[in-house]
């Protein structure tokens, strides 16, 4: 992606944000985005197919930076920390965008970014793993899903409940998860 487009895709992923954080998103329209952004329908379109596939592209940006700091954590705990942190840091945003779950695309985004974490610490540290998971990719794919979908799930509910404890959300997600998940890592 060239400079340009490059700027064109983060004004309009600030304006969605914006945006979504006053409005529910099937509320908000292209025409509502590209105003906010200073931007063509052309260029919206170039970029997203909906308001909403723009909204999980712009809450994803933010999401992943967070999974590639996973090989300076210390363990699941330290992953769900920031994971929560930063849907505590866009509750109005996600509560938007949950109708009663959350927009598909926003929350296969959250489960897909979930699961690249969750595959990268298994490859960091595949001590962690079962050995049933660990020989077996296809088992590995499965449990990662498993691990994934129900971390997306806890993060709903605590949505809903307007909770604003990140630690008890921490605590109460990884006392729910499978026990291969909260492994601490082996260290030298």
């Amino acid at each position: 992606m060239d400079a340009r487009a490059r700027r064109s895709q983060a004004r309009l992923r600030e304006s969605v944000l914006t945006l979504a954080a006053r409005i529910p998103i099937t509320e908000i329209s292209v025409s509502a985005i590209c105003r906010q952004a200073g931007l063509t329908r052309d260029t919206f379109y170039r970029h997203a197919d909906s308001p909403v596939d723009l909204l999980a592209d712009a809450l994803a940006a933010e999401i992943d930076p967070l999974i590639q700091q996973l090989p300076e954590t210390e363990g699941a705990e330290d992953a769900a920390r920031a994971v929560l942190r930063h849907v505590h840091q866009r509750a109005a945003i996600y509560r938007g965008a949950m109708q009663p779950s959350l927009a598909a695309p926003v929350q296969s985004n959250l489960e897909l970014s979930l699961r690249r974490g969750t595959e990268l610490w298994a490859q960091l540290h595949p001590e962690i793993l079962p050995p049933a998971f660990a020989s077996d990719e296809a088992a590995k794919r499965i449990a990662i899903a498993f691990a994934a979908a129900g971390a997306v799930g806890a993060i709903e509910e605590w949505l809903r409940q307007s909770d604003e404890d990140i630690d008890r959300a921490v605590e109460l997600i990884l006392a729910a998860a499978p026990e291969w998940w909260r492994a601490r890592p082996v260290t030298d």
